[in-house]
């Protein structure tokens, strides 16, 4: 229990740098709704669940991908240094990820709410549809911040992060997408056992992240 003290620690800490400095969340907050907004004029309301669900999971992915490529970029020398005697690289990963994914979960489900408000809804299983948007969020924001964290350590900016995020990450939203259809249009099987795929993919990048980083780390 004593080894996720440091992880809460640095949790927090990060969440008051974010208060702080508050251009992260603005950026991703003002993304999401300028582009649902944009949706919004550009259609004035979808009635396929096809085509609701593909605009909703665009926009979420490009905010993922926003908030999860900066997840190592403002490590300086000095915070490395700091970094290195406080955490050690699997508690450094799992705190990284786990903010990552809070805080792209919080989003996502945000913005499924201003999304549901302008174009409506249309389908069944709203809560179900909620689930996905969150477990799909998680899973995207996960793997960005460990391909963030690989681009990190190589020498290269946000700009690696995404070419190596993107691939990965637009299976993970398609499976979470084809489950929202699923759930809208009253498929609770399928939705369901999309959604286990999308759990056990968050436990496994969080466990892969937390056995390679160390090495990465080493480098």
């Amino acid at each position: 229990m004593s080894a996720f003290i440091p992880i809460w620690t640095w949790i927090r800490h990060e969440w008051r740098l974010e208060l702080r400095q508050k251009a992260g969340i603005q950026g991703a907050m003002l993304y999401v709704l300028v582009s649902l907004f944009v949706a919004y004029q550009a259609t004035g309301g979808v009635q396929e669940a096809e085509l609701w669900v593909g605009l909703l999971w665009i926009i979420l992915l490009f905010s993922v991908v926003n908030s999860s490529s900066r997840s190592f970029v403002n490590d300086s020398l000095g915070r490395k240094i700091l970094l290195y005697f406080w955490l050690n690289p699997g508690q450094l990963i799992l705190a990284r990820m786990l903010y990552q994914m809070v805080f792209n979960l919080v989003s996502g489900c945000l913005g499924f709410c201003v999304f549901f408000l302008l174009m409506g809804f249309p389908g069944t299983n709203v809560l179900l549809v909620v689930i996905l948007v969150a477990a799909g969020s998680a899973a995207a924001a996960a793997l960005g911040t460990f391909m963030a964290a690989v681009a990190s350590v190589s020498g290269n900016g946000p700009g690696l992060s995404a070419i190596l995020g993107l691939p990965l990450m637009v299976p993970t939203l398609m499976a979470a997408a084809k489950g929202s259809v699923f759930a809208m249009q009253g498929g609770v099987a399928q939705a369901w056992m999309y959604t286990g795929m999308l759990l056990l993919l968050n436990l496994l990048t969080v466990a892969l992240g937390y056995l390679l980083f160390p090495y990465l780390w080493r480098e």
